[in-house]
């Protein structure tokens, strides 16, 4: 009897219920974690396809890689430059249709224009280069924190695997 008792008891079957979820200490929100991903995965990308993306359309390889901080900051610093290159092209436009013919303005214009088409053509170039770069080190994520020891200041680690 005492047997049957045991086995109607609810309580001895609690080795069938699921076990409860892990306890997560010091968890990191999502949003603050690198968007590298550290699982010995290949990139989404190539290095020179995320280079030739930006270069099309800077801060497209970034976001292919998964860096779009970084691929918002080139893609809004190209849109200024061209938005300058076509300012400084009206204004040259307009010194053209002067009367009577300003030369000295015409050349600063043209000198202006010219500038920011370097610019512009240089940061599509610096996308490029960031984006082949991150690519490069698509699994690198080194931790930046306060010391282990508990002493005062910033402590800076990577992992490195050796064949």
């Amino acid at each position: 009897m005492l047997l049957l008792g045991h086995a109607l008891d609810p309580s001895s079957l609690r080795a069938q219920d699921p076990p409860p979820p892990p306890a997560v200490a010091d968890s990191v929100p999502a949003a603050a974690t690198p968007a590298a991903d550290t699982t010995g995965r290949p990139p989404p990308i190539s290095p020179l396809g995320a280079f030739g993306r930006s270069l099309i359309l800077p801060g497209w390889g970034q976001l292919e890689v998964g860096r779009p901080s970084r691929g918002a900051f080139y893609f809004a610093a190209e849109s200024v430059f061209l938005f300058m290159v076509f300012k400084s092209d009206a204004r040259l436009s307009a010194a053209k249709e002067e009367l009577p013919l300003n030369e000295e303005r015409i050349s600063n214009r043209s000198g202006q224009r010219e500038n920011w088409i370097v610019l512009a053509g240089f940061i599509a170039f610096l996308s490029g280069l960031d984006a082949w770069v991150s690519t490069q080190f698509w699994d690198f994520e080194p931790s930046i924190g306060p010391p282990a020891d508990g002493s005062v200041g910033i402590a800076v680690g990577f992992k490195v695997d050796f064949p």
